[in-house]
C-alpha cells in the first residue's frame, strides 16, 4: 500500500508517534492507520502516541477502530496514548465513557514523558 498523506509517523526510542491529518472516518485513510499500528506492533513496538491535532472530522467507525488498535496493543502489554485531542472528539469520547479506557494528554511531549516513565 502506498503510504497515506494523512499519516505521519516517527519513532522516538520505543515509542512510535502517529499524525494524523484531515479525516478520517471508516475508510481508505483508517485502514492505513491500522495497518501502521499492526506493523509498529510486528516490529516490537506496544507504546503508540497517536496526534489528533489536525484532525478535522472523525467519525464512530474512526472511535470504534481506536477502540480496537488500543485492545489489540494492550494485550501486548503495551498502550496508546492520544494527544491534542480535539474538543469535538473529546465530548465523544467523553459522552461514550472511553474517556476512562484512553490515556489523553495536552501534547506529543506530555505523552511521551508519561509514556518513558511505564
Amino acid at each position: 500500500m502506498a503510504e497515506n498523506e494523512q499519516i505521519g509517523q516517527r519513532a522516538v526510542g520505543e515509542v512510535l508517534i502517529v499524525t494524523l491529518s484531515g479525516q478520517f472516518t471508516g475508510g481508505a485513510e483508517f485502514e492505513a492507520f491500522q495497518e501502521t499500528l499492526q506493523r509498529s506492533v510486528k516490529n516490537g513496538i506496544t507504546k503508540v502516541v497517536v496526534d489528533l491535532e489536525l484532525v478535522t472530522y472523525s467519525d464512530s467507525s474512526f472511535i470504534g477502530g481506536l477502540l480496537a488498535a488500543h485492545t489489540s496493543i494492550s494485550r501486548k502489554g503495551g498502550a496508546i496514548l492520544l494527544c491534542n485531542v480535539p474538543e469535538v472528539l473529546l465530548m465523544i469520547l467523553q459522552v461514550t465513557r472511553l474517556d476512562n479506557v484512553f490515556e489523553m494528554y495536552a501534547s506529543v511531549d506530555e505523552a511521551l514523558n508519561e509514556s518513558n516513565n511505564k
